[in-house]
């Protein structure tokens, strides 16, 4: 498997860049991660790079076994102030090299399809270098719950057109990999970007949020 650590930080460094050049109103709008601002996901992305894997044991007890809950409590501190004062503490996390509990790719996939719940809320689309985004969705189609990739994957050829990368066999669904990564773990607005006689099946199940 390829160094994640060096991707993981890189993908920051750009978020924060991009981060710094946002408006107050910016900051306050929707992402495509429901229910969550900018600035709430950005405090997410800071709880995950600070968490342990005995706070999050003794969070999820204590918020009931609730994944949801357990998370939302912890971005509750982090996204506390301005923008201003959370992107200092995001740039904070930039090097650090903790990463949630589970697999090694959950770090990277936060900072890429969160990174992307916000810009293409805000009507960007992040410059990933091509070597992130293949490691990513190499992983991302093999996932179980609660990304749930495998599932919506599942009989169906993906096939990136701005890089060198595909999986998978069945009808085909093409597009740029992010879009891919994005649509296979549930964001609606990425099938708009996707083509191919796979598409109806893939979003049929984005849709439904197929388990």
């Amino acid at each position: 498997m390829a160094d994640l650590m060096p991707m993981i930080h890189a993908e920051r460094a750009a978020l924060a860049d991009y981060l710094q050049g946002l408006t107050a109103e910016q900051w306050e709008a929707p992402t495509w991660c429901t229910a969550w601002s900018v600035q709430q996901v950005t405090g997410h992305l800071i709880a995950a790079a600070r968490i342990t894997a005995p706070h999050f044991l003794a969070a999820f007890v204590s918020s009931g076994f609730s994944f949801d809950r357990t998370v939302g409590k912890d971005l509750r501190q982090y996204a506390k102030g301005s923008p201003g004062e959370v992107l200092e503490r995001f740039r904070g996390i930039i090097t650090s090299t903790r990463k949630p509990p589970g697999p090694a790719y959950v770090a990277l996939g936060e900072v890429m399809v969160h990174g992307e719940d916000i810009r293409r809320a805000l009507g960007d689309v992040g410059d990933h270098k091509a070597e992130h985004a293949t490691t990513l969705a190499d992983m991302y189609v093999k996932t179980g719950p609660p990304l749930r990739g495998k599932t919506r994957a599942a009989g169906l050829s993906l096939r990136a057109t701005d890089a060198d990368w595909r999986t998978g066999s069945g009808p085909e669904v093409a597009g740029p990999i992010m879009s891919l990564v994005l649509a296979v773990v549930g964001r609606p607005g990425a099938l708009a970007d996707l083509e191919g006689p796979g598409l109806a099946t893939l979003q049929a199940r984005v849709q439904s949020g197929a388990h």
